[in-house]
């Protein structure tokens, strides 16, 4: 890897991880989101200043190019990630959808309670 190319990946690295810092600062995270962007924009930077690490993994495993082991590793790492937001928002949507249920049963029941005392003060006032 030539010098030029090396200082690009740091510079590339150290923009994204900046960047992931910054919009984690602006909004509300939870604490296992922001734990996963931050040691992915680590191991960004980690790969572009120690390129030996994807050159060690890419033949441990068997890979022809380091390239290829960190496209695949990055690709594995990102579908972990949408296959786990799936699920969140998935529970989040069965939530909703009971609370909506649980709402529209509480409307329901007030509507009817309002009903039965109309109806009663009526009979009353009848009665009377």
């Amino acid at each position: 890897m030539t010098t030029v190319l090396r200082i690009i990946l740091i510079l590339a690295s150290l923009m994204t991880f900046s960047y992931i810092i910054m919009n984690i600062r602006k909004s509300k995270v939870r604490l296992d989101a922001v734990f996963f962007w931050i040691l992915f924009g680590i191991l960004l930077i980690l790969i572009s200043i120690f390129p030996e690490i994807a050159i060690i993994g890419s033949r441990l495993v068997g890979f022809y190019a380091p390239i290829n082991f960190i496209l695949v590793t990055i690709i594995f790492l990102l579908l972990y990630k949408v296959f786990t937001l799936t699920m969140r928002v998935s529970t989040l949507q069965q939530k909703m959808e009971d609370l909506v249920q649980k709402l529209a049963l509480k409307e329901y029941d007030a509507q009817n309670l309002q009903k039965n005392t109309e109806k009663e003060e009526k009979l009353d006032k009848k009665a009377e």
